[in-house]
This record gives C-alpha cells, structure tokens and sequence, in this order.
C-alpha cells in the first residue's frame, strides 16, 4: 500500500518509491517484517490480547 501514489520529499526531492529508498527502505523492512511475525498463527498469542471492553482478539 505504500506505492499508491502519494508524493512523499525528503530535503525538497520528491522521492519516488520510498519502499526502495535509502533513507526509509530499512524501517519499511522492519514494518513488513513485524507485520508478517505477528500474522503467523504460532504467534497470535504473543501479539494480541482480548480487548475487556468488546472481548474480541
């Protein structure tokens, strides 16, 4: 979703695909990386929590 073409400038670049770029390429990894971790059923129970307030996880 990051590619949807919002404009993004770093130091009054426009920065074509911040996905790839230098100097956010390594957290969007980080990002994706937890994203994926956390959707991986062994790890459900380490990353959710039944809410006490609508007692969905």
């Amino acid at each position: 979703m990051l590619r949807d073409g919002r404009e993004v400038y770093l130091d009054g670049k426009r920065v074509t695909d911040v996905t790839t770029h230098a100097a956010f390429r390594n957290s969007i990894r980080s990002y994706a990386n937890l994203y994926d971790f956390q959707a991986r059923p062994e790890n459900i129970g380490k990353m959710t929590f039944e809410s006490p307030d609508t007692a969905i996880a």
